[in-house]
């Protein structure tokens, strides 16, 4: 289990009318799995993302959503769709972006930090994700045999390793959720394996990344930056 925090800042700050986007002070690369794509052992990711301080926020008992620790500042941003259903209410402070953009921001943000490997996280459980993407990622067929294979991952929220081979398929699974997707059970959160960076995305168009290492918050603000188009 992770550690929970009790107070999820952006969730009360930024989306609900405080200004986000700010520092908030502290309140082995070379795997080669045969797999680059594959779901791992549970209790010992767990136990290697915590090292690293990410958390488990407080919420509904069906949902599991990711923070970092205040070990370090931390830099949120917040991200949202321009047809996010209440983007007329959201403070000017949330970067708007195209819905399509969502998914190269994800992989660009990874790219960007050059990390080696990242892990895939539901917020409700694999069956809630595996069933909003079906049709979009019906197309990869690497994704078809993950679809088939994970039979007792479904009631899990078992991660689902990333290596850099296949991040296009990550990309084109925040598209799929953000199109396709429903309530939030069926958004996903990717968490960089050693290092302090927690992206989530939610179907509504909304995605909060989390930046614990100072030295990485301006390249993550330029790869958003980069994808935002006109309103």
């Amino acid at each position: 289990m992770f550690p929970v925090q009790t107070k999820r800042t952006v969730r009360t700050n930024a989306w609900y009318g405080a200004p986000g986007g700010t520092l908030i002070p502290p309140t082995t690369r070379d795997r080669a799995p045969e797999h680059p794509v594959e779901f791992v052992e549970h209790q010992q990711t767990w136990t290697r993302l915590r090292k690293h301080g990410v958390v488990a926020s407080d919420g509904a008992a069906e949902e599991l959503h990711l923070d970092l620790d205040d070990s370090t500042p931390v830099a949120v941003l917040d991200v949202a769709a321009h047809d996010h259903p209440r983007v007329a209410d959201l403070p000017s402070s949330i970067r708007r972006v195209p819905r399509t953009e969502m998914g190269p921001i994800v992989e660009g943000i990874v790219h960007k930090l050059r990390l080696p490997e990242v892990v895939v996280i539901p917020v409700g459980r694999w069956r809630h994700v595996f069933e909003a993407v079906a049709k979009p990622m019906s197309a990869h067929e690497h994704w078809r045999e993950i679809d088939a294979a994970a039979t007792v991952e479904l009631n899990t929220r078992d991660p689902l390793s990333f290596e850099p081979a296949h991040h296009h398929l990550l990309r084109d699974l925040v598209a799929a959720v953000v199109s396709s997707g429903g309530g939030a059970v069926q958004g996903i959160s990717v968490v960089a394996v050693g290092m302090r960076v927690v992206l989530e995305v939610l179907p509504d168009g909304q995605m909060i990344v989390f930046v614990g290492d100072a030295a990485m918050l301006p390249g993550v603000a330029a790869v958003i930056d980069h994808h935002s188009g006109p309103r």
